[in-house]
């Protein structure tokens, strides 16, 4: 039985490796495609080929970065590493519970530290070669050690209570642990914009004028109460551009970054709005959750049951199940039900981001849509050509190409 467990294992992460390093093979070897018509404007012959060379690069990195990642992994479980890390955690303590998360907390310290390099590179390097990075050294380590407080705050509360229950709930473990996950979800995007975001980023309400009296018009047209209209200061990071909308009732607000501001028009600011507020009309968010409910239910519920594996944890010479061991497999294992996952909630996100520009399109106007998303592109550098079937197994958002034919289409 053990044999058998360490074959599938070690399988499962060559596969899963294997099938990320297709997809991006897949689409890199896109890169050359012709331009279909309605975006051969966004980028102009100088602009094209740095985006060919952006593209490349990141892909090179990300490639290399892959294949360093997979072979730590199959060295920590070939050499026992982590059989190495829970002993120094009942080494510190003696209470179970606490021995749980000193396994989590030296394991995402050491991933943490395997991590910054990498990073590092991509932000100073590659970003900051093709004017994207906008992040000061400060701004990066400051960044890193409140993502490591946040991790260890937030993530080893809900660890905690993850044992908990896993020591007072039996067989109904995985349903305790669903029901604590879906509350803390519900309580995160209640106060993300609110709490999460100013630890980052500095929030300032629009000022009045011009783009605010022309939000408010459209807001009012649509029947659709604007509360709050936020502007983040996302240019301390990077040039790229961005907007989100979250929360529920009247804690829902909308932010634009600041770099939104300063490279589009009124008009086609005001059609992003449109866009946010079409994803609202349409209940997106809730349907989102109650996504995320389903998706949860069937993560939680796989990984009771591995959790509760003693053969599973003895196949890899931990004395019986572990807790945090388990939950570290589990995020690696599960890649290939995650994959079909993916594919169903992807291909619903992408039909919501239709339903959001035709409604952005049909009640504001269809000609500063389709211009709002080129200045998107052109900004992002996204790919023009991405594969379709890569579009299909990965993408959240049509490719821009088919969002501007969609829009066309329109009456």
């Amino acid at each position: 039985m053990e044999t058998f467990i360490l074959i599938l294992v070690y399988a499962l992460i060559v596969i899963g490796y294997g099938y990320s390093t297709w997809l991006s093979w897949l689409n890199y070897s896109n890169r050359n495609a012709e331009i279909p018509e309605e975006v051969q404007g966004i980028y102009d012959e100088k602009e094209y080929k740095r985006w060919l060379n952006y593209t490349m690069e990141r892909f090179r990195f990300s490639e290399i970065v892959s294949v360093i990642d997979t072979v730590i992994l199959l060295l920590f479980l070939v050499l026992g590493v982590f059989v190495i890390i829970d002993d120094a955690a009942r080494e510190l303590f003696i209470n179970a519970r606490l021995q749980v998360l000193a396994f989590m907390g030296i394991y995402q310290i050491i991933t943490f530290i395997i991590g910054i390099y990498p990073s590092y590179y991509s932000t100073f390097k590659i970003e900051e070669k093709y004017g994207f990075n906008k992040t000061t050294k400060k701004t990066f380590v400051t960044d890193k050690i409140k993502n490591l407080l946040l991790t260890f705050i937030f993530g080893g509360g809900l660890l905690y209570l993850v044992v908990v229950i896993e020591e007072k709930a039996g067989n109904l473990f995985f349903l305790y642990t669903w029901l604590a996950i879906m509350v803390i979800i519900l309580i995160v995007n209640l106060l993300y914009t609110t709490v999460i975001v100013p630890i980052f980023n500095k929030l300032t309400p629009l000022e009045d004028g011009e783009l605010k009296d022309g939000i408010n018009e459209f807001a009012k047209s649509v029947g659709y109460e604007v509360s709050k209209i936020s502007i983040m200061d996302a240019s301390k990071r990077s040039s790229k551009l961005n907007a989100f909308f979250s929360g529920f009732g009247k804690a829902k607000r909308i932010v634009l970054f600041d770099t939104l501001i300063e490279k589009m028009s009124n008009e086609e600011i005001i059609a992003v709005l449109a866009h946010e507020i079409g994803h609202n009309k349409y209940k997106h968010v809730i349907f989102n959750l109650a996504q995320s409910a389903i998706e949860m239910f069937i993560y939680v519920s796989l990984f009771g049951w591995l959790a509760k594996s003693e053969a599973f944890g003895e196949a890899f010479n931990f004395a019986g199940a572990n807790l945090g061991f388990s939950l570290i497999m589990f995020f690696i294992l599960f890649a290939p039900l995650s994959i079909i996952i993916h594919l169903i909630t992807s291909t619903l996100s992408r039909k919501h981001e239709y339903q959001a520009d035709a409604f952005a399109s049909t009640k504001y106007s269809k000609d500063y849509m389709i211009s709002a998303l080129k200045v998107l592109s052109k900004e992002n550098f996204s790919n023009l050509t991405p594969h379709p079937l890569y579009v299909k197994l990965t993408f959240s958002h049509p490719p821009v190409v088919d969002r501007i034919r969609a829009i066309n289409k329109l009456p």
